[in-house]
């Protein structure tokens, strides 16, 4: 048998224990009788798993990951009409079997899995530090391309989900439609919103519960004093509000966390974790590292290499200890099998406000813009061997076979790598701030500085814990 033939009858039978698991979730006896079952269906599916990367390590981080997820499920209480949309529509999919055997004739690899679009860089907010400040009403994405993108994806790739970023999405308006329009417009996929969560209100909740393919990330900095320091005296109260409500609709919803230098331990601690996911009913957690790109960049608050392995351990004692689903997409990296831009299979591409495609949110170099390629008469395909998509792309495939997964990041943890790719592909900048720091030779002396701290930070643990596969993470010290 072939390993792509094995890769996908291991994901089909992973999958479906995920279907089986959300489908009676909600029933008292499920995670007394039948969660044990599914847990070692998904333990022995996953070490038969080859994949690109099966090492001992990685085959660990994916099954609690997974279990993580099912238990964040349980603990929340899913609606049973969300919880079919996430197996049928955004995981279980004849359409996206058929879809992946036409893309790897065209392209000889299997599809993107999704794409994050920032439909408006309007906000309500004025956060320090965000781009969203000088947003304008031209700032927004075309409603007929918004939703083009969503159906193309769909045709082309059989993909169903979509994240959806911003500014505040709940702010985007174009000819007397908002984003939940789109919601309704297409309610065989499944979205995932990052909001500052201060427009949602019952009305809101109780809609997005009737829709059911509505998932809100609301972003918060830490506890009250941390999060309020950046976003504004007051939002905290409005924030954990708008949890509560969306609780109280069984609305399924999680946080997205930036971590920086100051507030690591914070949102690491007891209380936060403990606040969010069990007070408020968080069902999962996002954590994005500061990236120091777009305007006021500052790589100073970059969570130190220390900090970065510090993170690691203590967010998989979280996850493996806690059950709960917190994903930090680079100390993660294992997880995904490294960074998952530039459309790679199950990857993604970002789209911005005003049509520009680039690899991915923290990589603002643009090959094309979406909106002229569809007044060329292309479409969404056209956008797969873009250069700088293809460069990316092949380091990954190579750094699958021979890297660091806990350094996957190739804009933040191979800096010097990928602003040679940049300059290389012609890729244009997508704002004054990308534009100055290309040319920056301080910046990238800092950014490749890092780089290197964290090279030997993390090599010992990737040799220990996930090649040789006999490295506690409750025991190794990190330094």
């Amino acid at each position: 048998m072939k390993l792509e033939e094995k890769v996908k009858i291991n994901n089909f039978i992973i999958s479906n224990l995920l279907k089986i698991a959300f489908s009676v979730s909600h029933t008292p006896l499920f995670k007394n009788l039948l969660f044990p079952i599914v847990e070692k269906g998904i333990r022995n599916s996953i070490d038969r798993l080859p994949g690109p990367v099966a090492l001992p390590g990685v085959k660990d981080d994916k099954f609690y990951m997974a279990r993580a997820m099912i238990y964040s499920g349980l603990r929340v209480g899913s609606s049973s009409k969300f919880a079919n949309t996430i197996v049928n529509k955004a995981i279980l999919s004849d359409l996206r079997a058929k879809k992946e055997t036409e893309f790897r004739a065209e392209f000889g690899f299997d599809p993107p899995g999704f794409m994050t679009i920032s439909p408006a860089k309007r906000c309500n907010l004025r956060c320090r530090g965000c781009y969203a400040n000088s947003a304008s009403e031209k700032d927004q994405l075309d409603y007929t391309i918004l939703s083009r993108v969503i159906k193309e994806m769909r045709d082309f790739w059989g993909a169903r989900f979509v994240v959806v970023s911003g500014g505040e999405p709940m702010m985007y308006r174009w000819n007397g439609k908002g984003i939940m329009d789109i919601y309704r417009e297409h309610p065989d996929s499944l979205f995932l919103m990052y909001t500052n969560g201060t427009l949602i209100n019952d009305k809101i909740a109780r809609e997005m519960y009737e829709l059911g393919n509505i998932t809100p990330a609301i972003s918060v900095e830490g506890m009250q004093k941390l999060t309020e320091q950046r976003r504004g005296k007051g939002v905290f109260e409005k924030i954990t509000q708008a949890m509560k409500i969306l609780r109280k609709h069984r609305v399924t919803y999680g946080i997205s966390i930036t971590a920086t230098r100051y507030n690591v331990e914070e949102i690491m601690s007891e209380r936060f974790i403990d606040y969010y996911f069990n007070e408020l009913g968080a069902a999962y957690g996002w954590i994005f590292h500061y990236m120091p790109i777009g305007r006021d960049v500052d790589p100073d608050l970059i969570p130190t290499p220390e900090q970065r392995v510090w993170l690691w351990k203590k967010s998989w004692d979280i996850v493996v200890d806690q059950k709960i689903m917190l994903v930090d997409f680079w100390n993660h990296g294992p997880v995904s099998d490294g960074c998952i831009s530039a459309g790679r299979p199950g990857g993604y591409f970002y789209l911005d406000w005003q049509g520009n495609v680039y690899p991915c949110v923290f990589f603002p170099y643009a090959n094309a813009n979406i909106g002229d390629l569809y007044k060329q008469g292309r479409h969404l395909n056209d956008i797969i061997n873009l250069p700088l998509h293809c460069q990316i792309r092949n380091w990954q495939f190579k750094y699958w076979k021979e890297g660091d997964l806990l350094r996957p990041c190739p804009i933040r943890d191979h800096y010097k790598m990928a602003k040679k790719f940049v300059i290389e592909s012609n890729a244009q900048p997508g704002d004054e701030g990308a534009e100055k720091i290309i040319s920056d030779p301080e910046y990238e002396k800092k950014m490749d500085e890092y780089d290197e701290l964290l090279r030997k930070k993390t090599s010992r643990i990737w040799e220990e814990v996930y090649i040789q596969g006999n490295g506690s993470r409750k025991h190794l010290k990190v330094t």
